[in-house]
């Protein structure tokens, strides 16, 4: 260990040293070439594993370094001097992110990581290769998290470290997200409205026994995805509410929606013009929703008409 150390701390001095001769007698255009030599060389002798995640993958956002944006903003702790902070239309809450050149230090499964964010400011008329797609050429930076842990851990950060991040960034996103409703009034709307609805299964006045199996059935459901999948049927629950105007119908879906997170999706069948209508609405539907057939024992009568008309 004592020779390693001192073999370490030699590399470390000599290239302190050719750096600054460098600086003094080597021609410009050789200097990168001896200092990448010397950089390869001492990273031979460290333990340390570096992996780099760009902003833009390619033309294309890189949506491993949203996932991770996303991840280190839940667990910003103490330790941390500066962070980003913001808030659109669409989030419940403050959205908190790691600021540029800050450090955290996360955990997982004992094995301990780093992450830093850096930011390089692109020069206007730079040829850089990073920075030749448009989506990146229109920022005035560009970021990038430096994962760094010790190279014996690298097969489970890949295989099980990072997927988690992803799947914990999913979660902290459908969490923070506001629950929306949508109507089919042209097709569903681009935006829909923000569900504002204050009811929940704790404030909601229903049977305790009722309200319980309700709860306990929308658990099995969340937890059933891969069971639905596994037996080859659809995920999908369905609920028949009825009774007169009053009696909580309206109360219960949000209850549902804000229990769930779920967007609703309010469908008026008097609005579907055709079956491929139809078709089209249901497949414009977020994949985490609430569908609403209100009134739909009119349908018979709607049916009917339109049976009428055709004849």
């Amino acid at each position: 260990m004592k020779s390693l150390i001192s073999t370490i701390a030699s590399v470390t001095a000599t290239a302190m040293l050719v750096r600054s001769i460098a600086s003094d007698f080597i021609p410009k255009e050789y200097r990168s070439y001896v200092f990448d030599s010397f950089h390869n060389l001492f990273h031979r002798f460290s333990s340390q594993f570096t992996i780099l995640i760009h902003e833009f993958q390619g033309p294309s956002p890189n949506l491993v370094f949203e996932a991770v944006e996303v991840y280190l903003g839940t667990i910003v702790n103490s330790s941390t001097k500066s962070i980003r902070l913001g808030k659109t239309e669409n989030d419940k809450g403050l959205v908190i992110t790691m600021d540029k050149d800050e450090e955290i230090i996360d955990v997982f499964e004992d094995v301990k990581v780093t992450w830093r964010m850096e930011c390089r400011r692109i020069e206007s008329g730079s040829q850089n290769d990073e920075i030749k797609d448009m989506i990146a050429a229109l920022c005035s930076e560009l970021r990038c998290f430096e994962l760094k842990f010790h190279k014996k851990h690298k097969e489970k950060v890949m295989k099980s470290y990072l997927p988690y991040i992803m799947e914990r960034s999913k979660t902290a996103k459908e969490e923070s997200r506001v629950i929306k409703l949508y109507s089919n009034f042209r097709n569903w709307g681009s935006d829909g409205m923000n569900l504002e609805h204050p009811m929940t299964f704790d404030t909601l006045a229903m049977d305790e026994e009722v309200k319980t199996a309700l709860i306990n059935d929308l658990g099995s459901f969340i937890k059933g995805k891969d069971y639905y999948s596994r037996i080859g049927k659809a995920w999908k629950r369905g609920y028949l509410l009825y009774g007169p105007p009053g009696t909580g119908k309206s109360s219960l879906i949000a209850a549902m929606a804000n229990h769930l997170n779920y967007d609703i999706y309010d469908l008026d069948l008097t609005e579907v013009r055709s079956n491929s209508n139809l078709r089209s609405l249901l497949l414009g539907m977020s994949g985490r929703s609430i569908l609403v057939i209100e009134d739909i024992d009119c349908s018979i009568n709607l049916e009917n008409k339109r049976k009428k008309r055709m004849k």
